[in-house]
């Protein structure tokens, strides 16, 4: 009863915070364009998660391309999109088809990193939950101007040097306990010793968080990867720079307030790894601002790394949400 008390005086307290912004805020919201902060950004991506697409409902298309729309106006170039899971609401193939042709059809970033969500797995009805990655691979494939191609729904890229690995669950009849066989924590270790070496910042995106981390066991108690979580851990505090980017419990995009009050943040570095939770970009957020189309603008630079709240389907930065790591 008091955890649903709080997540209520937080969304009015976050909606407080969005509809009578502070001076800083505001004085920000007339610098609209999408540009980055610094020079010399070595990697510049935008980050969102939870797109939901739904062909039944086709507003979802609509704000979904809208927000592409924001990304193609920038003043500076963006090496890639990535969407941390749930592209789709149901995993449906006309509604995965969308989302991948609304993404073809808008020349917003070089690069896609797209990790496959609970919903498009677990709650598919027209295929089996090994059909829905397939279709998955199959669309990534088929419809990704920059020509990566993937033989998995679990695969690994670099872009501008820098390591993705995407993990997704390759359990099945797991639903929305997430699932993962040996040869796909291989895979992330194997993936991650091959790029280390370089020094650089590494990026693995699952649509699932770890446990206890960015508040999940607070928001959604087995909204987390479960029986995976440890061996995950384990896997990512082996190397330097690990940003863990996941989404799934619709958390909104937060800053000291929620971790003052309720003791998390969108943005943790624990026990050396760096975890990223993203809100829903399409249905109201927690704990945080509460809008849809929201998500962080990620840039890369030799010092930090630097995550800057934005709506992109507004077009507005939340400046009082950047978040910075410092790298090692």
């Amino acid at each position: 009863m008091w955890l649903a008390v709080k997540s209520v005086i937080t969304l009015i307290v976050s909606m407080l915070l969005t509809v009578f912004p502070s001076s800083e805020i505001l004085k920000s919201m007339d610098i609209l364009e999408l540009a980055t902060q610094r020079e010399n950004c070595l990697l510049n991506a935008s980050i969102v998660s939870d797109v939901h697409i739904d062909v039944d409902w086709p507003i979802g298309e609509w704000v979904w391309a809208n927000g592409l729309n924001d990304l193609e106006r920038s003043a500076d170039p963006i090496d890639a999109l990535i969407v941390s899971g749930d592209l789709t609401n149901y995993g449906d193939g006309p509604s995965m088809e969308s989302f991948f042709k609304i993404m073809a059809d808008s020349p917003c970033a070089k690069h896609w990193v797209t990790a496959m969500g609970n919903h498009d797995v677990g709650h598919v009805e027209d295929t089996t939950q090994e059909g829905a990655r397939q279709r998955f691979v199959d669309l990534y494939n088929e419809l990704n101007p920059s020509g990566h191609k993937i033989d998995k729904a679990y695969y690994k890229m670099d872009i501008n040097g820098y390591r993705f690995v995407v993990l997704v669950d390759d359990g099945e009849d797991t639903w929305d306990h997430p699932d993962m066989a040996e040869e796909q924590y291989q895979f992330l270790d194997a993936s991650l010793a091959e790029a280390a070496d370089r020094g650089l910042p590494m990026f693995v995106v699952c649509h699932v968080p770890v446990e206890g981390v960015n508040g999940q066991d607070k928001i959604w108690e087995d909204g987390g990867l479960g029986d995976c979580s440890d061996r995950v851990q384990s896997i990512l505090e082996k190397y330097e720079n690990v940003f863990f980017i996941s989404g799934h419990v619709h958390t909104g995009i937060n800053g000291p307030l929620v971790e003052n009050i309720f003791g998390f943040s969108c943005v943790e570095t624990i026990n050396g790894v760096n975890y990223i939770n993203l809100p829903t970009y399409m249905i109201i957020n927690r704990y945080g601002v509460p809008w849809g189309g929201m998500g962080f603008q990620m840039e890369v630079y030799e010092d930090e790394v630097l995550f800057r709240a934005r709506n992109f389907g507004s077009s507005k930065w939340y400046p009082v949400y950047d978040h910075s790591v410092e790298l090692v």
